[in-house]
């Protein structure tokens, strides 16, 4: 099972990143998979995903994940809010964007 880090820097973004793996350097940008889900940023790897951040969230990319095999794998996630550790959780990448919907505020500064 892959380690990732779910952060919500509240108020401003949040993301989804591999343990170890710097998301903002644009390296492995999947274009496709960006355009598909709008988001500011999406990485994958030999056909894994190895990140993706925005600065908001709808139903709709949760609706798109639900129809998408690479977002259907089981993960470990350690969940940091404002750089603070909350909590960890397993589960798929759908289960991250549901919790992020739920936690992130973007009126909150």
């Amino acid at each position: 099972m892959r380690n990732f880090v779910l952060y919500i820097d509240k108020g401003t973004e949040w993301g989804v990143y591999q343990k170890g793996y710097y998301l903002w350097d644009d390296k492995d940008y999947d274009k496709k998979r960006a355009n598909k889900y709008m988001f500011g940023g999406f990485c994958t790897k030999d056909s894994l995903i190895m990140g993706f951040f925005d600065i908001s969230i709808d139903d709709d990319m949760i609706k798109t994940a639900k129809n998408d095999e690479i977002m259907q794998e089981i993960c470990e996630f350690r969940v940091l809010i404002n750089d603070t550790f909350k909590e960890s959780f397993n589960g798929t990448f759908i289960d991250a964007l549901n919790y992020i919907k739920r936690h992130f505020k973007p009126d909150e500064f």
